[in-house]
């Protein structure tokens, strides 16, 4: 964004305070008894209340817009693949570009788009991974038959998120928002006991939790990380490599790391533990894509690989990963391969984010440093890591098969079938 209207709004919020009370955000000079009130929702009552909801309609977002991935991919394949008549649309940043990522079946309109929010006014399932805060700031309202799916994009991940972290709850008006997107919503999937009992405490009025598994994960059963594999080797150019995958994932407060990662000596200390010739790939966070850490010039030995369009073939890939505190590192356990965490900023980070249990509890070893790092590879204990990987998934509650994604397609043509019905 362009820092001179950035540099405006904090100007503007020094004096200008807004709350949304209702369907109303309320502008209020601060000090002062003048105020304003607008309507939000006026636009979607006038152009978009009135039309029907199509039960055959489904629409996904991956996490605002970002393209073909995670859950919503995987049912999508799942709903093709059993041939419904249903209407998939999803919403895209650029659908012209996007478009030939997805099958030739789906319908793409541009994320936060007139089109976009007529296609919500009119679906009738909603399937996403991130809160509608977005649409619900514009005024999209949701009638009463339809069907709103939360898939997430967590899993036994280590965040506090949504209302147990305060970086998120201390804007009042994006919690009014992320409020209704949860009491909105009729069914979340869930992977685990353990994230049953994280959506309930972290979401709002949580109603029917189903724990199917994650859908993006069935692609670490049944050998399809196969072609997962070659997908990748394929789009970096480059065959014959051990694959090393990066993914730090963002910082409230910052965005550079304390103690970047050392590639060179990295490669050298996995071949020197696994064998083999490595290759690092380096997947940001889209929130910390254009720091300096994606910019830096890349070696030899090392590439971004953060504009491919899904993490999950990514990890199904990588013959190790290493992470600080993403997510992802949680799903790649189910592979059973070795993974590292590289947390030179733990302290910080555990007292500015919030993790809902210590880093020693997972079945990683734990780095500060590179060369701690280093060393945590060389004395890698492929048995012990396999124990404490079945363990720590048991403990959890874990109850990936490789089956989530057809389970939650068979949810979505209930839903539209009851909608028919209605």
């Amino acid at each position: 964004m362009n820092p001179y209207i950035v540099k405006i709004r904090r100007m503007a919020k020094k004096i200008i305070a807004y709350s949304m009370e209702g369907e109303e955000k309320v502008y209020r000079i601060r000090h002062t008894p003048f105020q304003i009130k607008r309507r939000y929702t006026r636009r979607y009552h006038r152009k978009w209340e009135h039309l029907p909801v199509q039960s055959n309609k489904v629409i996904f977002d991956n996490y605002m817009g970002k393209g073909y991935g995670c859950n919503g991919k995987y049912v999508t394949e799942a709903l093709l693949e059993m041939d419904t008549d249903l209407d998939i649309v999803w919403t895209v940043q650029d659908p012209a570009k996007q478009k030939e990522l997805f099958p030739d079946r789906v319908r793409l309109v541009r994320y936060g788009s007139s089109e976009a929010m007529r296609e919500y006014a009119t679906a009738g399932v909603w399937a996403g991974n991130y809160q509608m805060v977005h649409y619900l700031n514009q005024g999209l309202l949701k009638k009463p038959n339809q069907i709103y799916i939360q898939m997430w994009h967590g899993s036994f991940g280590i965040k506090k998120i949504e209302n147990d972290c305060k970086n998120l709850t201390q804007d009042k008006n994006w919690t009014t928002l992320a409020k209704r997107s949860s009491q909105y919503t009729d069914f979340w999937i869930s992977n685990s006991s353990f994230e049953t009992a994280v959506y309930r405490q972290a979401f709002w009025d949580v109603g029917q939790v189903l724990e199917f598994g994650h859908p993006r994960n069935d692609i670490f059963f049944n050998g399809r990380d196969k072609q997962a594999r070659d997908k990748v080797e394929r789009y970096i150019g480059k065959r014959g490599h051990r694959l090393l995958l990066y993914v730090p994932t963002f910082r409230d407060a910052y965005m550079d790391w304390e103690q970047p990662l050392d590639t060179t000596g990295l490669t050298g200390s996995l071949k020197a533990r696994f064998g083999g010739d490595w290759l690092v790939l380096k997947r940001l966070h889209p929130r910390i894509a254009s720091s300096t850490q994606a910019v830096r010039q890349e070696t030899e030995n090392c590439v971004n690989v953060t504009a491919y369009p899904d993490i999950q073939e990514l990890l199904a890939a990588a013959d190790v990963v290493i992470t600080d505190y993403s997510s992802a590192v949680f799903d790649f356990l189910l592979t059973g391969r070795p993974a590292f965490l590289y947390a030179s900023d733990y302290d910080s980070y555990q007292q500015m984010r919030g993790l809902y249990y210590p880093l020693s509890e997972t079945p990683f070893a734990i780095a500060a440093d590179n060369q701690s790092l280093w060393e945590n590879i060389k004395a890698f204990d492929e048995t012990a890591y396999r124990d404490k990987v079945h363990d720590f998934l048991a403990g959890k509650g874990s109850v990936e098969n490789g089956d989530a994604a057809k389970r939650t397609a068979e949810l979505i043509v209930r839903c539209a079938a009851q909608n028919r019905q209605k």
